[in-house]
């Protein structure tokens, strides 16, 4: 099940420390909280740590200082051979006598040499004042012998020539370390030399350098043994600190889940031990693992047994076990069931015994219970109002209830109408009412479900209906149909009296039929004249549509030559020609003006003009109409006003809109006579946009407005002639603001000017 699972002894070893008495729980409280945290270990393991590297550092130091005594001891005694030597050679090579000398041998050497002074691999020679080496000792050793004294000594020592000597490092031939000095030999004309190589010198050194170091690594070695030892003992106990938080926790959460909890009442020491759950039932911020006996009482309803009748009563008993249910009061207020069971514990350490045992929360059973009570009353109630006879029998047919009119039906006892009693009982001391007619409405084959009407010799009907329970019981109930019945007979002489309307109905409905069969074929002849009208309007408005793109077609060259010729890119032109050849763009354009109308509005007639909507900027969008048509203005003399805002944000197709501004400006620039004005506004009206093109043109008579806004309808007068049109301009224009939602509205006045205004509706606004 997994490395956190617990086991059987896990759990086992949780439940006693949940019921551990008050000194082994103080003993488990007294664990340190550095080792708990890690933090203790740490500074252990850091402490090893130095102590070691102290030692170490000490241990070089004093094998250091160990070394420069041991190497001045050394010279020390050097300086001492050479002395007593170079006395002993003056003596044997002089005779006692400065003016008579000899020649030295190994033997010389050999007989001059204090106690002592060939150990630790000292090499003797002796020179003579011409530096020659005339004998060396011992004669024996690997020291190979130099001719003269100066190969391998420096000139500080091989120019000694005074009776104190004087030391200093060399390198010998073979490159090794060694340490020379020379003392002079006077009155003997030559030096004695002594070599001793470095390594012989500190021999006695590195022995005791290896005892104390071995000693050291022996000592850290225990250390470093105690400190694993330790650390391994401290990963033990945190692993078993943290299975057994693991397992508290998970304890915790079940006891949190199942609204109960558990706890340990020292008796001695009037003190109770509560898991994290049972604070939280009461919803009580944790103080510690304890709670006092007082405060616990404090908390007890008053009107409930209280604890120490409770403490004595169980401590009288024989068994000791308990199971008993009190309140106790909420942090918020309110009233908490619980339900306590239990037994009495003794424990040897202690004298005093412990209450031990668990609380569960039984407010919600409390609840349901009181809910229960309260619906059993309610259905008795509500049994006893109703208007007729109600009996209840259980499985083996005894009563379980029954309400006043069933007992005044059967004439029943008050003795008998008791929960309990059998149903021979009841249908014993039962009066039978005498019954006129009876007669079975349903009767289940299973026996599930009966109903009978009985009518008694009163005149009254009853409906006895009676059913099986779930629990293989069975309900009857009783209900006065007098009124039912009574009101079934008016409803039959009334069916009777329907009979013959009905009749006179069929008839009536006969000639109906006759006459919407005759209206029928009507519609089928106005349905078979509106086809072939809508076909011939389709077939127009197709025929236009591919007229306007055969027209378009040749029109582009013309276009794009009359532009060639008016350029002269192929050479100049006669001034007639130019006027002819801006003739024909005019014309050509003009007529593709007009195919582009036509085609505009067969695709809207389709429905096949499809809108771009997007977030754009009306304001913008008249300021580029106005833009583009006044130059036309300014050729005619015109004045061309605007009242626009910075800005009117919607949402809308912003190529529909321009050229629906763009048509209705052109015709106000059209139809306006020199010297007068035409004034273009925008703003928001009563939620809306509105926009106006107001002019002071000719103007319409009213008698034609009706006519404006239609394909191919023009107003016709002097001035509209003279302009020429398709009549398209408008219509198109009415037809996209339409498509956008919104309506376009003409005013004028012959003579006076014509006013254009467009209302889009509240859902193009956009938030600025």
């Amino acid at each position: 099940m997994g490395d956190e699972a617990l086991s059987k002894a896990t759990l086992e070893e949780l439940f006693v420390r949940e019921r551990m008495p008050a000194r082994a729980m103080q003993r488990v409280r007294l664990s340190p909280l550095l080792l708990r945290d890690g933090l203790l270990r740490r500074i252990i393991n850091a402490a090893t740590v130095i102590f070691l590297a102290g030692m170490a550092i000490a241990l070089g130091i004093h094998l250091y200082a160990l070394q420069r005594t041991h190497v001045e001891g050394e010279l020390r005694q050097n300086a001492l051979f050479l002395r007593l030597a170079g006395l002993e050679l003056s003596k044997t090579l002089t005779g006692g006598d400065r003016g008579t000398w000899r020649l030295p041998t190994p033997d010389d050497l050999a007989h001059a040499m204090p106690e002592g002074a060939m150990a630790h691999g000292r090499v003797w020679l002796i020179a003579d004042a011409d530096g020659i080496v005339h004998a060396v000792w011992p004669s024996g050793s690997n020291f190979a012998r130099p001719r003269r004294l100066a190969d391998i000594l420096p000139g500080t020592l091989t120019n000694n020539e005074t009776a104190a000597p004087v030391f200093a490092r060399i390198d010998l031939p073979g490159g090794k370390k060694a340490m020379a000095g020379t003392i002079s030999l006077d009155p003997w004309p030559g030096t004695l030399a002594l070599v001793q190589p470095v390594d012989a010198m500190l021999g006695a050194w590195k022995e005791s350098a290896v005892g104390l170091i071995g000693l050291f690594l022996l000592v850290a070695s225990v250390i470093l043994a105690i400190t694993a030892a330790f650390n391994w003992q401290a990963t033990q106990t945190r692993k078993s600190r943290h299975t057994l938080a693991v397992a508290t926790s998970r304890l915790d959460a079940a006891l949190d889940r199942g609204r109960c909890g558990l706890w340990d009442w020292d008796m001695g020491r009037g003190r109770v031990f509560w898991s994290r759950s049972m604070y939280s039932m009461l919803g009580v911020k944790p103080k510690g693992e304890y709670l006092s006996y007082g405060e616990i009482v404090s908390r007890q309803h008053p009107e409930d047994v209280p604890i120490d009748q409770l403490a004595d009563a169980i401590l009288d008993s024989q068994n000791g076990a308990f199971d008993h249910e009190f309140r106790l009061r909420h942090a918020d207020g309110h009233w908490v069931w619980l339900r306590a069971r239990g037994a009495l514990v003794m424990n040897p350490e202690e004298a005093e015994p412990h209450f031990v045992g668990i609380a569960i929360d039984i407010s919600e059973q409390k609840k349901a219970d009181r809910a229960s009570r309260e619906a059993e009353t309610r259905l008795r109630d509500a049994i006893e109002t109703i208007s007729g006879s109600f009996v209840l029998w259980d499985a083996e047919s005894r009563l379980v209830m029954c309400n006043s009119k069933y007992q005044q039906f059967h004439s029943l006892p008050s003795s008998v109408c008791q929960p309990g009693t059998p149903y021979e009982e009841v249908m014993k001391a039962a009066r039978k009412p005498k019954v006129n007619k009876r007669q079975s409405i349903v009767t289940d084959e299973t026996g599930e479900e009966v109903i009978v009407e009985v009518q008694l010799d009163d005149g009254r009907w009853l409906q006895i209906n009676e059913r099986r329970t779930r629990d293989r019981g069975f309900v009857s109930v009783g209900t006065d149909i007098t009124e039912l019945k009574q009101q079934q007979e008016r409803l039959e002489r009334s069916e009777a009296e329907l009979r013959a309307t009905i009749q006179e109905l069929e008839k009536s409905r006969y000639e109906l039929e006759q006459q919407k069969q005759r209206l029928a074929d009507l519609v089928d002849k106005y349905l078979a004249a509106s086809e072939k009208a809508e076909a011939a309007y389709r077939a127009k408005s197709e025929f236009l549509a591919n007229m306007s793109h055969e027209l378009r077609t040749p029109l582009n060259p013309i276009i794009g030559f009359a532009q060639t010729m008016q350029q002269e890119v192929f050479g100049p032109l006669p001034a007639k020609y130019r006027e002819y050849a801006e003739d024909i763009e005019r014309s050509a354009r003009h007529m593709f003006d007009l195919v582009s109308d036509i085609l505009d509005m067969s695709k809207i007639e389709a429905g096949k003009l499809e809108l771009n909507p997007e977030k754009t900027d009306l304001a913008e969008i008249a300021s580029e109409a106005v833009g583009m048509i006044i130059k036309e203005a300014e050729s005619k003399g015109l004045r061309l006003e605007t009242e626009l805002p910075e800005t009117l944000p919607m949402k809308g197709d912003r190529l529909k809109l321009r050229q629906v501004l763009l048509n209705i400006l052109s015709n106000a620039v059209k139809f306006t006579e020199p010297g007068g004005s035409v004034r273009i506004s925008a703003g928001m009206e009563d939620g809306s946009i509105r926009i106006s093109v107001i002019d002071t043109g000719i103007g319409i008579p009213k008698e034609h407005l009706s006519k404006l806004g239609k394909p191919f309808e023009q107003v016709a007068n002097q001035f509209s002639r003279a302009h020429g049109g398709s009549g398209l301009g408008l219509a198109i224009s009415r037809s996209l603001i339409e498509m956008h939602g919104g309506s376009l509205r003409i005013e004028s006045e012959e003579g006076q000017g014509t006013t254009v205004t467009i209302l889009l509706p509240a859902a193009s606004i956009l938030a600025a």
